[in-house]
């Protein structure tokens, strides 16, 4: 899947990188249970534990998970 996304030329938003947006939206559906740990490491192309080294960049931590998303890595 390819995402466009349209964003005003000011100055907070250009400073920001594609690579930086990216890991900011997959590290968000992280945190709101859309994705495990697990997805979001494969789509960002980390280790597990990169990925959860990212996680406070962004304000979110490993710890708090949905029982959901523990489940599925436990069934993993």
């Amino acid at each position: 899947m390819k995402l466009t996304i349209e964003l005003p030329e000011i100055k907070p938003l250009s400073d920001l990188d594609d690579a930086y947006l990216k890991e900011m939206l997959i590290a968000t559906l992280y945190h709101v249970g859309k994705l495990s740990a697990k997805e979001a490491s494969m789509i960002l192309d980390k280790t597990r534990r990169e990925f959860e080294e990212m996680l406070p960049k962004f304000g979110f931590s490993v710890l708090n998970d949905s029982q959901e998303n523990i489940d599925i890595e436990l069934n993993a």
